[in-house]
C-alpha cells in the first residue's frame, strides 16, 4: 500500500526533479541507507526516500537520531552534483538555508538559524538535523551522494536527554503543522539552492548562511574530530567550501572543516 504522506506530497510538487521519483516506506532502518541503494541501482537525481520511522536513524558523529512515528519528516534525496569533492561542504550549507526557508511560513512570527554545519535552530533549540554521506564513484563516473533530512514537525515530548536542547514546527508555532505541504515545499527550496551551488550561485547561497548564522560574532569552542583536541575563537563566517572560519585570541585566522560546538559564549 503506497504511504499516504508521500501520496499525498506528489500531489503539490512544483519541483523539476526532486521527490518525482519518490518511495514511501513505514518503516526503514535509515532512509540513507534505502538511498544508497537506490541510487546504486541506477536513481535518477532527486530521487527521494521517505518513512514515517526509522529503527537505526544516524546523526552525524555516529549518533542515533530518533523520532516518534508519523508526526516529523525522515527523508533522503539522492544527489549526483558535479562539484569537486572538497566543496561537497557547500551541499550542506546550501540544505541548511533551503530547510530554514522553507518552514518559515509554518513557524511565523518566528525566525530559523543556522548551527554549522548542519543544524537549524528554532528559538536556539534544534528542530533539524541534516547528513551528508557520499560515495566517490570510480573516474569517468558521477559521485553519489545522499542528503538526509530529519525534521521535528508535530513532534511535543523528547527524551530527557534532549528535552533542553530540542524542539518541533508545533512547539515553536503552538499549532499543528501539515506535513505533506511542508514537504512539498521543502523539495522545492532544497532544489532551488541545490541548483544554486551547482550553477555560479554559491556567493547567494553562502550570504544566505550567514545571515541566519546563529554563532556569528560569538566565542565558542570545538572539538576537532577524531581527537580531545578543542580550537576556540570568534566565528567570522564560512569559507568558500562551507568550511567554519574562526579568529583565535591571538587574531589568527583558522579554518574548521568538520567538528562539534562543546561551549558558545
Amino acid at each position: 500500500m503506497p504511504l499516504p504522506l508521500a501520496a499525498d506530497t506528489r500531489d503539490r510538487l512544483s519541483t523539476d526533479r526532486f521527490g518525482r521519483s519518490m518511495r514511501g516506506f513505514e518503516t526503514v532502518g535509515s532512509t540513507n541507507e534505502r538511498a544508497a541503494q537506490w541510487a546504486a541501482a541506477g536513481a535518477p537525481e532527486g530521487a527521494t526516500v521517505l518513512t514515517e520511522y526509522q529503527t537505526t536513524g544516524r546523526g552525524r558523529h555516529g549518533r542515533d537520531w530518533t523520532a516518534d512515528k508519523g508526526r516529523n519528516l525522515l527523508f533522503s534525496v539522492v544527489l549526483r552534483p558535479t562539484l569537486p569533492p572538497d566543496r561537497f561542504g557547500l551541499l550542506t550549507v546550501a540544505a541548511g538555508v533551503a530547510v530554514a526557508e522553507a518552514i518559515e511560513d509554518f513557524v511565523s512570527p518566528h525566525s530559523a538559524a543556522l548551527k554549522w554545519p548542519n543544524d537549524v535552530l528554532l528559538e536556539g533549540r534544534k528542530t533539524c538535523g541534516i547528513l551528508l554521506e557520499s560515495s566517490l564513484a570510480p573516474p569517468n563516473t558521477d559521485a553519489v551522494v545522499v542528503l538526509g533530512v530529519g525534521l521535528n514537525v508535530n513532534q511535543t515530548d523528547f527524551p530527557d536527554a534532549l528535552a533542553d536542547t530540542a524542539t518541533s514546527l508545533r512547539l515553536a508555532s503552538g499549532r499543528p503543522v501539515p506535513r505533506p505541504p511542508l514537504l512539498a515545499r521543502l523539495l522545492r527550496a532544497l532544489e532551488r539552492r541545490y541548483d544554486a551551488v551547482q550553477h555560479n550561485g554559491a556567493g547567494s547561497v553562502r550570504g544566505a548562511f550567514r545571515e541566519r548564522l546563529a554563532a556569528l560574532g560569538s566565542s565558542l569552542s570545538l572539538r576537532l574530530p577524531g581527537t580531545d583536541e578543542t580550537l576556540s575563537g570568534t566565528v567570522q563566517g564560512i569559507t568558500e567550501t562551507g568550511a567554519l572560519r574562526l579568529r583565535t585570541a591571538d587574531g589568527v585566522e583558522k579554518t574548521v572543516h568538520a567538528g562539534e560546538v562543546t561551549t558558545r559564549r
